[in-house]
């Protein structure tokens, strides 16, 4: 987030000394960048990306390398000297005359991408700026080429994205299963638990376990019934990302419950933790899932 000069900002929430929250404006460093900030620029760039909003993804992308380029030079709160001798060498060098010697690389789908970029992370300042400046260009051509490239899934992934929804189709009938229970089920134990308390209290209480459970249940439906490879691997993605939310929630939901003493309602997730668990075992314990699942959102399946 910008202020007026244009500084990058973050937010910080904190308790003051009478017990009140505030929030306030942090700048976030540059020379020691945060890599999960960085790697949720690169792929909400992405997702911009593909969805046609090309400017704002090549300003997410620019950010991005601006924070790269930083975190090759020495801080200035460790030694001032250094930095600012290292930045004025750096502005020196023309990059036309450093990258005949680089060794370039391309990576296709997410984990390439934010591989290369936890990578030059990692390494921290550079010893000379021709070190720095020829990481920030190695680093800078990896994330554009890959950010920025056609979102049509490469044949590779294509193949296995056609064997997975090949396996999902032939087990229609266990995501019709999965769907059903798992959208009725929380409602079942919400109308036992509202004979008992209020409807709203009810509600709250087991609201952790009907939220990932509806979204999974309705995500299940459109896998049921798509007929096209990108909603059909968008939807089991959405499945498979709330399955470790809906034991999470049920398990919290029936503490809730059994700390006001129901019982017999406190033990009502376990047959959505038990499908959760089926559902995980015979739907995306494949090789060919596990290899592809984190690159689905990062292309289109037409």
């Amino acid at each position: 987030m910008y202020a007026r000069t244009h500084e990058i900002l973050n937010y910080k929430v904190y308790l003051t000394y009478r017990g009140r929250l505030r929030v306030r404006k942090t700048r976030i460093k540059h020379h020691e960048p945060n890599p999960s900030l960085l790697k949720k620029y690169i792929v909400e760039a992405r997702h911009r990306w593909i969805k046609g909003r090309r400017e704002e993804a090549a300003r997410l992308v620019g950010r991005t390398l601006h924070y790269v380029g930083d975190s090759t030079i020495i801080s200035p709160s460790k030694d001032e000297e250094l930095h600012d001798r290292m930045e004025r060498e750096c502005s020196r060098m023309d990059p036309r005359h450093v990258i005949g010697d680089l060794n370039l690389f391309k990576p296709v789908g997410k984990r390439e991408t934010l591989r290369v970029l936890l990578e030059s992370l990692e390494e921290g300042p550079a010893l000379s700026a021709l070190e720095a400046v020829k990481r920030t260009l190695s680093t800078s051509f990896s994330i554009i080429s890959s950010t920025l490239s056609p979102p049509t899934a490469p044949e590779r992934f294509r193949e296995l994205g056609g064997r997975c929804c090949e396996y999902f189709r032939e087990r229609r009938r266990l995501i019709l299963l999965l769907s059903l229970l798992l959208t009725i089920l929380p409602f079942i134990a919400l109308i036992f638990l509202s004979l008992e308390l209020r409807p709203a209290i009810a509600f709250a209480s087991l609201i952790p376990t009907i939220i990932p459970s509806m979204v999974a249940g309705v995500s299940a439906a459109i896998l049921y019934r798509s007929r096209d490879m990108n909603t059909a691997l968008y939807s089991a993605r959405r499945v498979y990302g709330m399955l470790p939310w809906i034991i999470v929630g049920g398990v919290i939901s029936g503490l809730i419950t059994f700390g006001m003493g129901y019982m017999a309602i406190a033990i009502s997730p376990t047959p959505e933790i038990i499908m959760t668990i089926i559902a995980y075992l015979r739907l995306f314990n494949t090789s060919e899932w596990k290899e592809i699942k984190d690159e689905i959102d990062w292309f289109t399946w037409r």
